[in-house]
């Protein structure tokens, strides 16, 4: 259900931490006065009522900052681009916001709160981590005029429609996924299922860029790692100290299931040919050395190998497909309407 809910909601948390800021920058404000000239309800200094419902209204000022992060602040697209193309694009994202703040609505009229240490959670993961972390996300949203109750304040929303979805409007969902319906998706995407696949794990000595000298000595490190491999040493702790490939090296240099075609060749070649619990001599790529353990191969999956994976895709888009009722019901609710 978790996984889910990320899908669910993406549509509607299109509002970054920064989406009700509405002090504008000179960009911002010069941006929104080329608009007005063909809209006059984006007008910079305008207060003007877009939509309506039975308890909040939302103005033009609530969605400045997203229409300009939209449209990338391209003053060439208000001149280039339909007007009516533009508002359609503006009524979307109002109709948006409007669907937000009534889940949101709905979560504390359920009595729903978030603790504390749940938002510090969710932002060390996925603003901090992501964005190369807590130092780097501070430069970016100080130069977006943001401060971090804010983001505080905008996480704790996010989150409390999160459990609001989950908690109460899924909470009588029941989906039940025929057998008939699993046979159809795994012959549909039995080309996918019938592949081989290999899992390896990897230490990678990075060359690129570098000089011949450097290559050689980076080469000369790569025989050393070689030998210890190959002589019994804990492979994912040589992982740990010497592998330079960021996408693999905090999981113990796996890469796991993929089939042919994925890597390149002399890295796939290995892969794919040399026995199940083997290490290869060094092999040599663009990106510079591998050392490669080969940790299994499969040589496709029968429908009875991937049942469960397949369930729980089909779960998954019947419950994605269930949201959009209730959600059209929320807002019939709240009597929605737009002005424009």
């Amino acid at each position: 259900m978790k996984k889910i809910l990320f899908v669910i909601i993406a549509a509607l948390l299109v509002f970054s931490a920064c989406s009700e800021k509405t002090k504008l920058t000179p960009a911002q404000k010069e941006f929104f006065e080329v608009m007005g000239t063909k809209i006059p309800y984006m007008k910079p200094d305008t207060n003007v009522v877009l939509a309506t419902t039975t308890h909040f209204n939302i103005k033009n000022k609530d969605i400045m900052e997203n229409v300009y992060q939209g449209m990338r602040g391209d003053i060439n697209i208000i001149h280039n681009v339909d007007p009516a193309r533009i508002e359609a694009f503006i009524m979307q994202i109002v109709t948006l916001k409007a669907q937000q703040d009534i889940l949101l609505l709905e979560a504390k009229k359920h009595g729903l709160s978030i603790p504390k240490d749940t938002v510090e959670a969710y932002i060390e993961k996925y603003l901090y981590e992501p964005n190369g972390g807590k130092e780097a996300f501070m430069e970016q949203i100080k130069f977006q005029q943001i401060d971090m109750d804010f983001v505080r304040e905008d996480t704790r929303n996010n989150l409390l429609i999160m459990k609001y979805i989950e908690e109460v409007a899924m909470a009588g969902v029941d989906v039940q996924v025929s057998e008939a319906e699993i046979r159809a998706y795994y012959e549909d995407n039995k080309a996918h299922y019938d592949q081989e696949t290999a899992s390896v794990r990897h230490i990678l000595f990075l060359t690129q860029g570098k000089t011949d000298a450097d290559k050689a000595n980076v080469k000369k490190t790569a025989e050393d790692v070689l030998k210890r491999a190959k002589g019994g040493e804990d492979f994912v702790k040589l992982v740990e100290q010497y592998s330079e490939d960021p996408g693999s090296r905090n999981t113990g240099g796996l890469y796991e299931d993929f089939p042919r075609g994925r890597m390149v060749q002399s890295f796939e070649d290995a892969s794919f040919t040399l026995p199940v619990g083997s290490i290869s001599n060094l092999v040599e790529t663009p990106y510079g050395y591998h050392i490669i353990k080969i940790e299994d191969r499969k040589s496709g999956k029968k429908l009875e190998d991937v049942r469960e994976e397949i369930d729980a895709i089909l779960s998954d888009r019947a419950l994605e497909n269930a949201f959009p009722p209730i959600l059209d019901g929320l807002v019939e609710k709240y009597e929605f309407r737009l002005a424009f």
